[in-house]
């Protein structure tokens, strides 16, 4: 259920300033965290990711605090485990996303998946609806260069990758959860050296925990072409547990990939070019979308008479 995160509006007698030495208070000032707070934080607009969320059930994590530590990972060029440590234990960034007291708010690394993987799919299922990530950096931009009082009839030229790179990291944690299936569903001894360290924890750990922003298209692109090395063990093979693993390898990596000759590798598609009736769980391959009147879902259709 969809909730506005204005927590950070009420002020807390235990708030850590209240109790800081006037020097380190000094330091904070003049640090990266306060500005990021006054002009990203409290400037992000929520509500038009509330078609993200049902309207019942538990309330979301903040969409702010969310929407603002995927600024900061890309800013800090962070791993997923450095940035949760860094919400856990780094006051600058606790400050920077409203809140006061270390520990005050859990985060688990599920809920940076989920918010992602509900970005993409929404992405993915309204490709003509405007882009909610970019819709909210264009408003942020905006608002920098009003208080700037910057004129843009003339500017330097800059990029970032921060859009790209959100969608990629939703398609890696399911091109893992496929591939981690298809390892599964053949005997062990048929398996390559590489496929092999797939069953291995440290594995998940460094392809989606421990991998930095900038890699994120490489590795999206190593784990498409182990789902293709698993797909061609399967089809040479009749020792495999999983009846289904095949069709959905072959719909997975049709719907991901291109060949790419040249190398003799896939090579993942963009995000403009993945249809909107792909595959969104590597457990549920039946799930579908549907639209009814103004609500977009995910799921199954149930008709009862």
């Amino acid at each position: 259920m969809f909730r506005e995160n204005v927590n950070h509006l009420q002020e807390s007698i235990f708030e850590s300033t209240n109790w800081m030495n006037p020097r380190i208070k000094t330091k904070l000032d003049k640090s990266w965290a306060p500005i990021f707070y006054k002009y990203v934080f409290c400037n992000i607009d929520e509500k038009p990711f509330s078609v993200l969320y049902s309207d019942t059930g538990r309330p979301n994590f903040p969409v702010n605090i969310a929407l603002s530590l995927e600024y900061i990972k890309h800013l800090k060029n962070y791993s997923d485990d450095e940035l949760i440590d860094n919400f856990y234990f780094n006051y600058l960034v606790n400050y920077a996303v409203g809140i006061r007291v270390l520990g005050e708010l859990n985060l688990a690394e599920k809920t940076l998946y989920d918010f992602r993987a509900r970005i993409y799919r929404y992405l993915v299922q309204h490709p003509e609806q405007e882009d909610l990530i970019f819709a909210s950096f264009l408003n942020l931009t905006k608002n920098f260069i009003k208080q700037a009082g910057i004129s843009t009839e003339e500017q330097r030229m800059d990029s970032t990758m921060f859009m790209s790179n959100i969608k990629k990291a939703g398609r890696i944690a399911l091109a893992f959860d496929v591939l981690e299936r298809a390892v599964k569903s053949v005997p062990e001894n048929l398996l390559t050296p590489n496929l092999k360290e797939v069953l291995k924890p440290e594995f998940k750990t460094d392809v989606i925990y421990e991998a930095k922003p900038s890699e994120n298209e490489s590795k999206l692109d190593m784990l498409l072409n182990l789902c293709l090395e698993i797909k061609n063990i399967i089809e040479k093979t009749d020792e495999i547990k999983d009846p289904d693993i095949l069709r959905i390898l072959e719909r997975f990596i049709s719907e991901q990939s291109v060949f790419d000759e040249q190398k003799n590798k896939l090579k993942a598609k963009d995000n403009k070019d993945i249809p909107t009736n792909s595959l969104q769980s590597a457990y549920d391959e039946d799930a579908t979308y549907r639209k009814k009147g103004d609500k977009a879902q995910s799921g199954y259709t149930l008709n009862i008479a």
